[in-house]
């Protein structure tokens, strides 16, 4: 598996080269969008940064099984001011917005690896996005992402202390709890024990964890990553992690997942399931008392990602549902889901569970 996994992604790192002065130079995306904060709605700043791309995509273990996020990454010419000048053109355009704004909002800054690693993001400019931040007095919560391996006390501190009483968070996939099948079907190269590590050090410098669990690895069936994802939730809940940001798999260019998907050897999964994880690892509201759940399926609906069927009208319905609950923070909104009249497809996919 590792080699298919190293050649698929060695195939696309050959296609990243030679990027134009403006792609250097501008974000792959921003956007400003709804979001859950932490005990009420508010919005989402999100700025997706193009960096040379994660150590561990580039290693010698060619990277997660479903992750294609390298293709947002230039591995040959990138530079410290580019990824300023990126920052900054997300950032003048949409602070008058949010500046103007009553909301409280959470600034999330992703560039597809670790905001820790310093051949990524050098420290400067950490310092750099820090103080921008920082002078933002409704931007009052702070999410960004990092392995396990780039995290230090050092570092963690000096993000404290440029940002104040801002509730900040690390975003780390743990993917699933089971280290069997985070070490050798997701390929992640991090066990249980090093999370924990993590967990706690940065209790220690009071900064919160975002912990991504992954909603059907390959290599196993839809009633497994249902128990997989129950399990995780649990345990997450019961250590108090901050944040579960659950993450049902889309097939994503260039990984083994995709190489999968097109031999018919995986299929993405069911809206149904995900709601099921929900209810059954959520199972009381005082369960989320000290945690919060969110999920935001990319490519929900399509081929690619978590759907119900092929009709646009169930998808939406069950979209409708999964955001209501992420904003309220309301178990009611999936048990209420079970009132609704069921589209045919519910029937088809108890059918495939029986048989499979």
């Amino acid at each position: 598996m590792i080699d298919k996994v190293k050649t698929l992604r060695a195939r696309t790192i050959r296609r990243l080269q030679g990027l134009s002065s403006e792609k250097l130079n501008k974000p792959v995306t921003y956007w400003i969008n709804e979001d859950r904060l932490l005990d009420k709605v508010g919005k989402e700043f999100t700025i997706i940064l193009r960096t040379k791309g994660c150590s561990w995509a580039l290693g010698d273990r060619g990277g997660c099984t479903m992750c294609g996020y390298i293709q947002d990454s230039c591995v040959d010419a990138i530079n410290s001011d580019n990824i300023k000048n990126q920052f900054m053109h997300a950032w003048n355009n949409k602070l008058g917005e949010i500046q103007n704004d009553k909301e409280h909002y959470i600034i999330k800054i992703f560039n597809s690896g670790s905001f820790f690693d310093d051949d990524e993001i050098p420290e400067d400019l950490r310092k750099f996005i820090y103080e921008k931040i920082a002078n933002v007095q409704n931007i009052t919560e702070v999410v960004v992402e990092s392995r396990t391996e780039h995290l230090s006390r050092d570092k963690l501190n000096k993000m404290r202390s440029e940002l104040g009483n801002r509730q900040i968070e690390i975003g780390i996939g743990l993917e699933t709890v089971n280290d069997y099948i985070r070490l050798n079907y997701i390929n992640k190269g991090m066990t249980f024990k090093e999370f924990l590590d993590a967990v706690n050090l940065c209790k220690q410098c009071d900064i919160g964890i975002r912990a991504y669990l992954l909603f059907k690895p390959p290599f196993i069936s839809e009633e497994s990553a249902i128990d997989d994802c129950v399990d995780s939730i649990k345990t997450l809940i019961d250590m108090k992690i901050n944040t579960i940001s659950i993450n049902p798999v889309n097939i994503q260019r260039g990984t083994l997942v995709e190489y999968l998907w097109q031999q018919n050897r995986y299929q993405v999964p069911s809206f149904y399931s995900l709601m099921k994880s929900l209810k059954m690892g959520v199972k009381s509201q005082e369960m989320l008392k000290n945690t919060r759940i969110v999920c935001d399926p990319s490519g929900a609906g399509s081929r690619r990602g978590i759907h119900s069927c092929s009709k646009r009208e169930c998808n939406t319905l069950m979209k409708d549902y999964l955001k209501n609950f992420v904003l309220s923070q309301n178990i009611g909104y999936l048990k209420k889901l079970e009132e609704e009249e069921q589209c045919y497809c519910k029937l088809n996919y108890h059918m495939q569970k029986m048989f499979n």
